[in-house]
């Protein structure tokens, strides 16, 4: 068995080269503000000094408190109504009184209107200057020479008395003749150009309070950081991020990324190596996998760069829902860490977003096992935004500032948790795309009533129940050391398939009275038998059958020998240098699964041989048929680690025990005497 050994298909490492030409590519190119810090912690590093002026940004509440002042400051708004005038000029003409009297009553009404007639109630108390809107544009009035319909009415009257003194009774002929009449609010509220102004109050708004001058001491060392340092800190790594270029040598810059994009990829590389090496052979699983990093890596730098807050609502969680249903959900989540990597490396904050999203992807994994269908997404997409949420509020708490959780930040938490809803579909567009086999696909493959199985049931019901019990146990042993069981599952159904083609040959289809291979050579019945994994690769690709699937056929007798003919063969005289004649021509099982299925077809089909039933038989017979896989080399280019093995065999020492247990025997029931006494 080897469990580090290097791929030597050179695709895997031109993948991997390509990924570190991407994570190269997207790395940034400035300086990074390498410090992190809290509100109320001491400063853990050595006294920072500003290396250039910069602004001192106000706070979100200070701007909100500015916004506020401004807008409180905005003026009353009235529109001026170009109607109410022409109306009540018109009407002017038509008032009964003298001529000259009217005439002098139609130029006065410009004078008033133009100074503008508001209701009282309108006119706020205290008022020094209102804006008039006249068409598009906005005009500063005293609000003191704004009349109210009664002010307007006494101008009039002083204006006429003022040409016409010996007009008698002048107030009561302005009365009746409806002249009073005219004078009609023309200014109304504009509470529309109210609420503009104050947008564009707020908009004025300065941004900064004061700036910190180059060479100055922006804090020291264990200084405890108070909320204004606090502030002049987020400043400075404002202005840091924003302004400061690289001001080494580029070619060093372009060094140190590529060392940065190189671990990364080298950290992926020995995941998968020492996690399951056995990717390495699946070649389209690996693409897969690299996809799936750079795709998201692509995301979250491209987001990072642009608009860094909004990367809450990078839906990383989805990596997890990729990926699960072709790999260990324990792989998944270190895959999951190693793909977010280029976040707390390359991006100053991205350390709580790596963090957050950790938390979210543990949940997702955890309750995607368990609710996956229907509506319960939406449980799960719940789930993971409180725990978004509580990990978020977390990094709030501890820098006292609570003011970041604003209803934007909450709505990119909740889009970063609903998002993987909308985009897990496209998990079965990429499996058809890289030609991959899911879980789900693994389900429908184990159903019975798939064509090939039920043939396998009519025409070799013996081998379908030896494929049953195979199933069962390589289940069971699969559990043991977390491997992919609904793969077992499927891989034991279907890996003598074979025996569709001639079933008679293997005993366990043999009809009562006819032996197969009575009149035959040792070789011929060896070739027969060995034939039944190349015909079952041929029937595989009649049905369409994945790789995995053939893979199953391909590997559960590896290059083994087929030790009863050959024995035979052996002891009748035969040249012991001809076993070639009587070994499988498949491949070693490179896979766990493929090594589970090896196992406990070839126990399964021995133990209907034991004689007893003890727990010690058990024990010396697995690890017998154990033993003898390793010393014949068939678990040489295998992932299985020495532990696993242990634990697959105590797990099947302990399901022949239950299959095989001593059954209870039933006494028979004594007859009743009939004798008379």
């Amino acid at each position: 068995m080897t469990k580090s050994r290097l791929p030597g298909d050179f695709r895997v490492y031109f993948l991997f080269f390509l990924l570190f030409l991407i994570l190269l590519s997207l790395v940034p190119r400035k300086a990074r503000f390498n410090y992190e810090y809290a509100k109320g912690a001491p400063w853990k590093y050595e006294t920072l000094t500003a290396a250039f002026d910069f602004p001192i940004l106000k706070t979100k509440s200070q701007m909100q408190e500015d916004r506020e002042a401004l807008s409180s400051e905005v003026k009353p708004c009235f529109k001026y109504n170009y109607e109410v005038v022409r109306k009540s000029l018109v009407d002017a003409e038509s008032i009964q009184l003298n001529s000259a009297l009217k005439n002098s009553i139609v130029e006065v009404l410009p004078e008033i209107y133009n100074r503008g007639v508001v209701d009282v109630s309108d006119l706020p108390e205290d008022v020094q200057v209102i804006m008039v809107r006249k068409g598009k544009h906005y005009i500063e009035s005293a609000a003191g020479e704004v009349f109210s319909p009664d002010l307007a009415r006494n101008f009039l009257y002083g204006v006429l008395f003022n040409s016409y003194p010996n007009t008698a009774n002048l107030d009561s002929l302005l009365e009746t003749s409806g002249a009073y009449a005219l004078l009609k609010p023309n200014l109304s509220r504009d509470r529309e150009g109210e609420i503009l102004l104050k947008s564009y109050a707020g908009e004025e708004v300065s941004t900064t309070q004061g700036f910190v001058a180059a060479g100055q001491i922006i804090v020291s060392k264990d200084e405890i950081i108070s909320a204004d340092t606090y502030q002049i800190l987020q400043s400075y790594k404002e202005e840091y991020g924003s302004s400061v270029g690289y001001s080494g040598s580029m070619l060093w810059m372009w060094v140190g990324n590529g060392l940065l994009a190189l671990l990364i990829c080298l950290l992926l590389f020995l995941t998968v190596l020492y996690y399951d090496a056995s990717i390495f052979a699946r070649i389209k699983t690996l693409m897969y996998l690299l996809f799936i990093v750079v795709l998201f890596s692509i995301g979250a730098m491209i987001v990072a760069k642009n608009r860094p807050e909004a990367l809450y609502v990078v839906p990383f969680t989805l990596i997890c829902l990729y990926l699960r249903p072709y790999l260990a959900k324990s792989f998944v989540y270190v895959i999951l860490g190693v793909s977010l990597l280029p976040l707390p490396i390359f991006f100053s904050g991205g350390l709580e977003v790596y963090i957050i999203y950790l938390f979210a992807g543990a949940v997702t994994l955890f309750i995607a096992e368990r609710i996956s269908k229907g509506w319960h997404q939406f449980a799960m997409a719940l789930g993971v935004f409180a725990a978004m949420m509580l990990a978020f509020l977390a990094f709030r708490l501890i820098e006292g500032n609570l003011d970041a959780v604003t209803t934007k930040t909450i709505l990119y938490l909740a889009g970063g948790a609903v998002l993987p809803i909308a985009g897990y579909p496209l998990v079965f567009l990429l499996e058809k795309f890289f030609g991959l086999v899911s879980t789900f696909r693994l389900e429908e493959l184990s159903d019975l009533s798939n064509k090939p199985l039920r043939e396998l049931q009519l025409k070799a019901p013996g081998t379908f129940q030896h494929c049953l019990a195979v199933m069962n146990m390589a289940d069971a042993a699969a559990r043991s050391i977390g491997a992919n069981v609904q793969l077992v599952r499927a891989g034991a159904l279907y890996h003598d398939l074979g025996k569709i083609a001639n079933p008679q040959c293997f005993i366990e289809n043999e009809t009562i009275g006819e032996k197969y291979h009575e009149g035959l050579s040792t070789i011929q019945s060896a070739t027969e038998i060995l034939k039944h994994v190349p015909d079952g690769l041929e029937i595989a690709h009649k049905y369409n059958l994945p790789q995995e699937i053939c893979d199953f056929i391909d590997t559960h007798h590896g290059v083994s020998c087929t030790a009863y003919f050959y024995s035979k063969f052996v002891n009748e005289g035969g040249d012991p240098e001809r076993k070639e004649d009587f070994t499988y021509k498949g491949r070693k099982p490179w896979t766990k699964e493929q090594a589970i299925i090896m196992i406990c077809d070839s126990i399964e089909a021995a133990s209907r041989t034991l004689k007893d039933n003890k727990p010690e038989t058990f024990e010396a017979f697995v690890d017998k048929m154990v033993s003898t896989k390793l010393a014949d080399g068939q678990f040489d280019d295998n992932a299985l680690s020495i532990k696993e093995l242990v634990t697959i065999k105590s797990v099947l020492k302990d399901y022949l025990g239950q299959l095989y247990h001593t059954r209870v025997v039933y006494p028979g029931q004594k007859e009743k005497s009939t004798r008379k006494k």
